[in-house]
């Protein structure tokens, strides 16, 4: 099987199934992208959507029969290490903070939610790895991308 990522078409085959978005874990991808982590495309009639505005945000992934009996245990990057392909709750931080920076207006209250919401401790190790509240929160002093 040929499968070019820029391309993303349907291979000429019967292996994939189906396209599974893969969105890059990051603090800088859109809350939009994040959100579509895990989306899938199943129409062999067409090519799965394009919603990112640069590639480095996210890709659609081909699937087998055999994907989702991996779903589970496979790992994907992050900017925090490994986590979970699924996301798990680095996705879940990461959606929190985007909806955060994106629906704050000034940023100094930007700010201010953002590091409210880093010190709940059910984000420590996330927090901690990321160099903590006002580290992450002044990665949103500037404009913020909403795509």
């Amino acid at each position: 099987m040929q499968y070019k990522a820029s391309d993303q078409a349907w291979p000429n085959d019967d292996i994939v199934t189906h396209f599974k978005f893969c969105a890059t874990m990051q603090l800088r991808t859109p809350y939009c992208i994040l959100d579509r982590h895990n989306e899938t495309h199943w129409d062999r009639a067409s090519k799965p959507p394009i919603f990112v505005r640069e590639g480095w945000q996210g890709i659609w992934i081909p699937q087998t029969e055999f994907s989702d009996r991996m779903a589970l245990t496979s790992m994907m990057a992050s900017e925090v290490g490994p986590i979970p392909s699924y996301g798990a709750d680095f996705h879940r931080f990461l959606l929190v903070v985007r909806f955060l920076a994106e629906n704050t207006t000034g940023p100094d209250r930007r700010c201010a939610v953002i590091e409210e919401e880093c010190e709940k401790e059910c984000w420590s190790e996330f927090v901690d790895r990321l160099g903590g509240p006002s580290m992450i929160s002044n990665r949103f002093i500037g404009r913020v991308k909403k795509r």
